[in-house]
């Protein structure tokens, strides 16, 4: 349980960056190390991002043929399948009426639901769908059933009484009762800056003009606050959303003490501080269970549904997978660490006026990478704490929502205080934001990423009206938005915006439109002002936008300093301040790594892709524009690899400087599924084994006609 501490005295907070990492990291020489971590540990095989525990686990049984069976009789052969197994379900259409759980439960796991691929066996659901981390899901993986919120016990929490500064891998409890080697996960949080106390309700939120971790709504009185919101989902108590998770892999390891447990990662933020009054609450979850190679048609009538949920687990998975008809998530984690998701499909919600396709709360080091999203608000959004999520190399087209609007919403999103030391990297979509709703974000990383800021407003989608009566998305209509409350950020290598529809390169105004970053913007609902400290605290390096058609890198005298790049078009340094409690690279490197989580090319990239597929460094990218009206022709303005994707009789022109080339999962939806530009139509034949083949070459020959 909390209790009242008194600090006896307070370190300057430069002392708390120390090294987290003992080995050379891929963004060395880029970040400093202070403001990264280490992303290659990301996923359910920390060290080998991508890969999957399961590949010799043997199949439990005979394979199950295509019909119709209870969700309750899949679930019973599951549990008495043996540890690292399968259980393997045939080609065809399955009709399972409720629920699928997963074998899981208090250490439990180690079990696989796999289909033959995607387009091959179908499982549609039907009747009464069980509950699954605060919703229905048709299938689900659970632990203990922890979850934030819940009461804070003496059973189920202990003190935590030394050990924070950041890269230690050991902590010190008040006590161990109740933590098993190897299979307690601990949620390690603390008060936001200016809290303590049980419950976190003495102080108030006051910022301290640095690291600012705040998750209460903003008053000018003060002035106190930085959200225009109040708190989100995701935290055990008001006022605690600074938040990591680590299994316990070691009890007094060393001679560390009686108490001292090691931890299965260093910490990451800087400020853990006594005087916050940091806690661990005790989470016995499940592990390894995964889900493969199949396709979940959920129940449209059925409200609050997921498509897989999955709960208090680690180094869990989703792969190969299509999800469609979920009324509200696709895949929905809650309490996870090292969650991976990857190489799957998901199709349109039918309904709920904020779906998800992908939405971790409380995470830590999960991994979303190489899925294609079509037809959904947000893509991928973090809804409560998330630390240390990679997601990378992801397609989306078409972020829809029930009734018609002129805002456009986006590819990634980060909705809560506590998403922090994100890497988001190689992904294709209209936008990435972090935004001021419910709270600020710290240490947020973009790298290789093609944002191209615009939605057609003339696609008629199906399920769904993207602008109705409007003729344009003219509401947040900005390729890259680091809203207030944002903070030492780094966005290095990015391709922003739309040519013919981007005009502005940076503007503050809250909702802003037509340009490639909003920096800092506030919020007129709470009277919410501009921050400054977004820029000045944010390394902006080597990224290319259609404004100013270059490359951005100036050094301290003005130089434009970024091969090929012109000085003349160098309007801002793009380093940022260092600011004096923050550690940053005076002049990071213009040689920029391919990855900054991964070592080199991925198997499960085509070795005709080229690697990487997006940056300053990149050129004779194989994306063009689809000529035509921004708003009037069918497909206009929109990213393609062939003129046969655009509307008839309008050319792929040349755009973007060259810098991009669809990355795998843009290659398979476009060239290989036959998806439409601007994401319109219906559910599309999808299978991960098939879908990665090699691209055509490069299109030659583009014009620039697009008005």
């Amino acid at each position: 349980m909390r209790a009242r501490r008194s600090i006896l005295f307070v370190l300057p907070l430069i002392l708390l960056w120390l090294p987290l990492h003992s080995h050379a990291q891929p963004w060395s020489g880029v970040l400093a190390p202070a403001r990264a971590m280490d992303w290659t540990q990301a996923g359910a095989v920390p060290g080998s991002p991508g890969s999957l525990p399961d590949a010799s686990w043997t199949q439990c049984g005979t394979t199950l043929a295509a019909g119709s069976y209870n969700g309750s009789t899949i679930a019973s052969t599951l549990s008495s399948c043996p540890a690292n197994t399968y259980y393997l379900l045939g080609a065809g259409t399955f009709s399972i009426n409720g629920s699928i759980s997963m074998p899981g439960g208090s250490g439990g796991g180690y079990h696989v639901l796999r289909g033959t691929s995607a387009n091959q066996t179908i499982l549609n659901f039907s009747g009464t769908i069980n509950g699954c981390n605060g919703t229905g899901a048709d299938i689900c993986m659970s632990g203990d059933g922890s979850y934030p919120g819940e009461p804070i016990t003496g059973s189920n929490s202990t003190n935590w009484t030394a050990g924070y500064s950041q890269g230690a891998t050991q902590i010190t409890l008040a006590s161990v009762s109740g933590i098993t080697v190897g299979k307690t996960m601990l949620v390690l949080n603390q008060c936001d800056t200016g809290f303590s106390g049980s419950g976190c309700t003495t102080g108030k939120s006051v910022d301290n003009g640095g690291y600012f971790f705040c998750s209460t709504i903003y008053s000018a009185t003060g002035p106190i606050g930085c959200g225009a919101e109040g708190p989100d989902s995701g935290a055990w108590t008001a006022n605690d959303f600074e938040q990591e998770l680590v299994l316990v892999t070691a009890i007094n390891a060393g001679g560390c003490g009686a108490t001292c447990v090691t931890i299965s990662h260093p910490l990451f933020h800087p400020n853990w501080a006594s005087s916050q009054t940091p806690i661990a609450i005790l989470v016995q979850p499940a592990f390894q269970d995964g889900v493969e190679n199949l396709t979940v048609n959920g129940i449209a009538s059925t409200s609050n549904q997921t498509g897989i949920g999955i709960q208090d687990c680690y180094e869990c998975w989703v792969s190969g997978v299509e999800v469609t008809d979920a009324y509200e998530f696709g895949v929905y984690g809650i309490v996870v660490a090292h969650l991976t998701v990857k190489d799957s499909y998901f199709f349109q919600s039918n309904g709920h006026p904020d779906a998800y396709s992908i939405r971790p709360t409380v995470g830590d080091s999960d991994l979303i990478q190489n899925n294609i999203i079509q037809q959904w608000k947000n893509s991928i959004a973090c809804d409560g704490p998330c630390v240390g999520e990679v997601i990378a190399y992801n397609y989306s087209v078409d972020q829809i929502i029930p009734g018609p609007t002129d805002m456009m919403w986006g590819m990634t999103w980060t909705h809560s205080a506590g998403d922090d030391f994100m890497l988001r990297e190689g992904n294709e979509g209209d936008q990435a934001q972090d935004d001021n709703c419910h709270g600020t974000h710290l240490n947020q990383t973009g790298f290789r990423n093609f944002f191209w800021g615009f939605e057609s407003c003339i696609n008629g989608t199906t399920g769904g009206s993207n602008c109705g009566s409007n003729t344009v998305k003219d509401e947040t209509s900005v390729a890259f938005v680091e809203s207030s409350g944002v903070r030492y950020a780094n966005n290095v290598a990015n391709v922003l915006g739309t040519p013919g529809f981007t005009t502005t390169y940076q503007t503050s105004a809250p909702f802003g439109g037509y340009a490639a970053w909003n920096i800092g913007g506030g919020n007129p609902a709470v009277s919410l002002p501009t921050d400054p400290l977004v820029s000045s605290t944010m390394l902006r390096w080597g990224n290319y936008d259609v404004v100013n058609g270059t490359v951005l890198a100036c050094t301290a005298n003005g130089a434009n300093s970024w091969p090929g790049g012109t000085a003349s078009a160098c309007i801002e340094d793009e380093r940022g301040a260092t600011a004096p409690t923050y550690p940053g690279l005076s002049t990071p490197s213009t040689t920029l790594p391919a990855s900054f989580y991964m070592s080199g090319r991925p198997a499960w990239w085509s070795t005709t892709i080229s690697f990487p597929a997006i940056g300053p460094d990149v050129s004779s990218g194989n994306v063009g524009q689809c000529s035509g009206t921004i708003n009037t022709t069918a497909f206009a303005g929109l990213p393609a690899t062939a003129s046969s994707q655009c509307a008839s009789g309008h050319a792929l022109s040349s755009a973007w400087g060259g810098h991009v080339n669809a990355n795998p999962a843009m290659y398979c939806y476009l060239n290989v599924m036959g998806g439409t530009p601007d994401g319109t139509g219906s559910a599309l034949v999808f299978n991960a084994n098939a879908c990665y083949g090699d691209p055509p070459p490069a299109p030659t020959g583009l014009s620039a006609s697009v008005k």
